[in-house]
This record gives structure tokens, sequence and C-alpha cells, in this order.
């Protein structure tokens, strides 16, 4: 692992180096920059860019489709940047968590995220630090995955659709200061419901959130209309920017890993079972770099598998099946789950390639640790009836949380995990009297 953090001794820091894994990072987005350029003219990016901003972002609001590729992957490419320069002012090592966080951050600004509703929201969390005596730098990994119900602001500023109202920008702003504010809290108390075997309590937090404010909003009025951009135009493209970023980082992950230990520590992390232990980052450094290339091929071919073109929306679930292969996801527990959501998607009565399907199938691998911990079976079973749930549920917050797939993994982990409880006691319970 490469130098990170240096404390010197009294009140002044030594000098910080900046961690080569957030350089990693800082690579990604001059890549995404660069592929903008060269796809699109830098007035289509500005125009676009505009048009990102200014729009609802709820659920599904894919920004390839609104904005153009280059738009929302000049999007993407800030939002991380910001993100970045947040951790690195904040002194942050890099952990697992933090690496998936900043996946996330990649995925989903390419459809819901962006500048102009994740700032109150992040301003929030920093307001909750400031008055709960916290320091910032312990609470950036909810800055970031805060930004989960970055709709409610675009919602709420944008309602009317009759362009910028400054008493309802204000207003927006208001109401992401105050959910930012209540999100780490939040995050922090739902954690009990799933006991770490869902990988997406952001999104938990989230959907109870959203769905507090959906339900208020709904009660004075303002219904929230389901958006549904949609595109396959660049699948081509984005397809190419995957694997490229995945091979890449498959190739720093054995050149920065020592020569002798770069199968053995992959190994070590396909037998990962503990969900209260899943920071690979932390066990295994530059390994995981392996992992994360891995399994973002692995997505790509899945989609590919089953002739779904690839766009802003599905590029983010490809990206955090990727970042969360640093926290908690390898190859022998998310494909038990990979599968029993195809399967599912194939019995429901939506049509197999519907986006809430196709996004459920990506999604529903945040609940691996149940397949990690109790084995295939019950992971092909977690996965089937996450689909089930997961198709659904966005109704109740009307799309305004976008980690939705994590709100529906809480239902699932509620059912699944005393259910199999009880069917193993049982089961060891028949051995014993034979």
């Amino acid at each position: 692992m490469k130098e990170t953090l240096e404390h010197g001794h009294g009140h002044k820091a030594a000098r910080y180096k900046v961690p080569v894994d957030y350089l990693i990072m800082f690579g990604i987005c001059l890549l995404f920059v660069a592929v903008a350029l060269f796809l699109d003219s830098p007035r289509e990016i500005l125009e676009g860019y505009a048009r990102i901003n200014l729009s609802r972002s709820v659920l599904i609001t894919d920004y390839v489709a609104l904005a153009g590729i280059g738009a929302a992957l000049v999007n993407s490419a800030l939002l991380l940047f910001l993100n970045l320069l947040m951790l690195i002012a904040t002194r942050n090592a890099p952990n697992g968590r933090i690496m998936a966080a900043l996946f996330l951050t990649i995925g989903f600004s390419l459809f819901g995220k962006n500048l102009f509703n994740t700032l109150p929201i992040t301003a929030g969390v920093w307001l909750y630090g400031r008055l709960s005596g916290i320091k910032f730098s312990s609470l950036v990994l909810h800055g970031v995955v805060s930004t989960t119900i970055a709709p409610i602001v675009s919602e709420i500023a944008f309602f009317s659709g009759e362009g910028i109202n400054v008493y309802m920008i204000a207003t927006a702003y208001a109401v992401g200061v105050f959910v930012g504010f209540i999100f780490p809290a939040v995050a922090e108390y739902v954690k009990r419901i799933h006991s770490n075997f869902c990988l997406y309590n952001g999104g938990i937090a989230g959907g109870f959130i959203a769905t507090m404010f959906a339900g208020l909003m709904r009660s004075i009025g303002m219904e929230i209309a389901p958006e549904n951009y949609w595109s396959d135009e660049y699948s081509m493209h984005l397809t190419i920017l995957a694997c490229g970023i995945a091979m890449a980082l498959i190739v720093y992950g054995f050149f920065a890993d020592q020569p002798s230990m770069a199968f053995k520590r992959f190994r070590n992390i396909l037998g990962e079972s503990d969900p209260d232990d899943s920071d690979y980052f932390a066990k295994y450094g530059s390994a995981i770099y392996k992992n994360i290339g891995i399994m973002c091929v692995l997505s790509v071919a899945v989609m590919y598998f089953l002739n779904i073109p690839i766009n802003g929306p599905i590029l983010g679930g490809i990206f955090t099946i990727s970042g969360f292969a640093a926290s908690g996801k390898h190859l022998r527990n998310t494909i038990p789950i990979l599968i029993g959501s195809i399967i599912a998607v194939h019995l429901n009565h939506l049509e197999s390639t519907a986006p809430v399907n196709t996004l459920a199938i990506l999604f529903s691998t945040g609940l691996a640790p149940i397949a990690g911990k109790y084995g295939w079976i019950w992971g092909i079973a977690t996965g089937f009836f996450h689909v089930s749930i997961a198709v659904f549920i966005g109704d109740i917050n009307g799309g305004l949380n976008l980690y939705n797939n994590g709100f529906a993994g809480s239902f699932v982990a509620v059912i699944m995990l005393p259910a199999i409880e009880f069917f193993r006691g049982m089961r060891a319970k028949l051995r014993g009297k034979r």
C-alpha cells in the first residue's frame, strides 16, 4: 500500500501525500472528460450539462438520453473530482467503503446526481457534524453516500416545470440541507436492520427518508411523476469504456501487488464470507484492483449475454458492482445472486429487458454477503426475491431515492435472514435425531 497520511507530533500535521488510489480515480476523471470531448463538442457538452442540472433527476433519468454522452460523462467526472478533493482536504485515507462510494459517484452521476442537487445535502452532513461536535473528516463517507436522495432537491426546485423559480430553489436547498443533516444518524441506525448483510446501507437510509418526503409532498398535492429517459445509442462506446477501465485496473492490480502474492491474495478475496469484516482494501491492498476489474468484466458480460444495451443507468450498476469489489463483493458471492435475479426477471410479468428489471439484476448484488455466508442455494433464492420486491418498491418513494435497490435489499434481508436461520436450525435438529 502506498503512503497515504503522515501525522506529525504536536499540533501541526506532517506533509500529506495524495494516495495513489485517489490518483487512479483522478485518472478516470480525465479519461471521462477526454472521451466526452472526443464524442461531443464543447458547446453540446455545456448545453447538455445545463439540462442535467435543471432536470428533475428522479428515477429513471438517464443523463445520456437526456443530455448526450459528453455531458453525462463530464457530470460524472466533475462530481468524482469534487468528492476526491473533499477526501483529500479532510485527509481521509482510502478504505474499502470509500472506494465503493467513489465508484457509486461515477455511476450515479450518470443518472440522478449533479452539482445542483448534491451540494445542499453534503452541506447538511457538514452542518450535522458541526452541531454534533463530530469532525467532518469522520463524516465524509456520509457526505458522499447521502446524495442518494439528491432527486428530492431537484424535484422540489423544478416541480412546476416552468423553469427557474428562486423561491422553489431556496425551498429545495433548505430541504436538501435538512435531509443531509438527518442522514448520518438515520444511516447509523438502519444498520441494525440487516446486520451488514446488505452492502447498500446508504440506500436503506435514503429509502426511508425519501419515502417520508414523498408522502409529505403527495399530501400537499405534489404528485411525483416518474421519468423514463433510457438510451441505447451509445452502448458500444460505454461498453468499450467500461472494459477499458476494467482491464487497466486488472493489469495495475497484478503489477502493483507483490508478484509472489498476486494470485494468492485474489484467492483469499474469493474466500471472504464474513459480513462484519468486508473491507478488502484494508486486508489486501492493491490486490483489490484485480477484483474490481474482474467484477466489472463479469457485469458487462452478463448484460451482453442478456442482450441489454449499456447506457447511463446500466453503467451505473456496473460501476456499483465494481466499487463494492473493494468492500464485500467477489465472484463466489455475487454469481448466485445474479443467477437468482436473472431467473426472476424471466418469470415476472414485465419484459425481461425492462429498465426496472435490468437494474434490479445488477443492484441485487448488494445482498452478496448472504450468498457468501450461507451458500449458493440461499444466494439464488435471495437474488430471486430481491427482484420481486425491487421492481415495485420504487413506487413508494416516487423515484426520489437513487439507491432504490438498497432500500429493497433491506426488506429482503429482514425476510431472508430469519428464514435461513430457522431452516438451518431445523436441519441441525433433524441431523441430531439420526
